[in-house]
């Protein structure tokens, strides 16, 4: 409190009703403007502002401060600019090396010419279906993921939709044979179906795995479902790796009735080495007359 009187009454019990606004304490009197005593400023909670003469000094501090940064800056880019020509000149001559490709592994996409057999429209519960035969290449090329369309048309030739799929074999050279799939979802009803193959040409290919299959017998498990079981041998000298059996069930007039495909559970498959398979057909109830299979895999360095 300040020692100053009211005007009124000469009271010095003074008393702050407001911000801006004193009041005296015995006659209730309002203080007019310019009377008002001298009390502490009321205190206020947050962010404080510094008075003029503090807040010069640290915009004088935060002035020095962004220009030693800016030079700081701008001298690190510097340095970088000028060792990033550096490098570039060394690199340059790398980036303008010619490198020559080998022209034999150059390829290109075809419509290769070929036979197929076996080939199928096996419908399922919901509505699908499935196009399987085996297509042997007699392109005079050895082929890399040779790609199947099938085309379902009705009487008059005109398409009503089509699918695709590949074959099991992601190379099929010139003379071999490889097995294929098409699914074809929701299939109208068509009257016949049409299948074209394009592939890409590959002038080498690695030496395959020589995989051999005996003792193939079948059977009837517990469910009625056709059961294929036999031994499977590598008979070459390097491991095969990720080694897969794909079967076509046939009937007498050579046409498919089913249509599964297996991997073996050991990955890396030794040479000389023999392992137990088994394929379950779950189509056809029918025990085959005849059956199509192949093998695939890729060949691992042995260790």
């Amino acid at each position: 409190m300040s020692s100053k009187q009211c005007p009124s009454c000469g009271s010095t019990n003074i008393y702050q009703e407001s911000a801006t606004t004193y009041r005296c304490g015995d006659c209730f009197d309002k203080l007019p403007t310019g009377s008002t005593v001298e009390l502490p400023p009321p205190k206020v909670y947050g962010t404080s502002k510094q008075n003029s003469q503090t807040g010069s000094l640290g915009n004088w501090k935060n002035l020095m401060t962004g220009i030693v940064v800016a030079w700081l800056v701008l001298g690190s880019s510097v340095f970088t600019y000028f060792q990033n020509m550096t490098s570039g000149s060394g690199s340059s001559q790398d980036k303008n090396v010619t490198i020559q490709i080998d022209p034999n592994l150059e390829s290109i996409e075809i419509n290769p010419e070929g036979e197929f057999q076996f080939t199928s429209a096996l419908p399922d519960v919901i509505g699908n279906v499935y196009v399987v035969g085996k297509f042997t290449n007699k392109s005079g090329q050895n082929l890399l993921m040779p790609k199947f369309t099938v085309d379902l048309q009705n009487a008059e030739g005109t398409s009503l939709t089509s699918g695709f799929g590949y074959s099991e074999k992601s190379i099929v050279p010139n003379g071999d044979s490889a097995s294929f799939l098409v699914l074809i979802e929701k299939a109208p009803n068509y009257d016949h179906y049409d299948i074209s193959v394009t592939a890409t040409t590959i002038p080498e290919h690695k030496a395959i795995q020589e995989l051999s299959l005996k003792q193939i017998d079948f059977k009837r498990n517990q469910y009625k479902e056709i059961v294929m079981f036999g031994k499977i041998q590598n008979r070459s000298n390097t491991i095969a790796n990720s080694t897969r059996i794909t079967c076509l069930l046939l009937d007498k007039k050579d046409q498919s009735i089913d249509y599964e495909s297996v991997s073996l559970e050991k990955e890396d498959f030794l040479p000389k080495e023999s392992q137990n398979f088994q394929i379950i057909f779950s189509r056809t109830k029918q025990i085959p007359n005849s059956y199509y299979c192949e093998t695939n895999s890729s060949m691992k360095n042995n260790e």
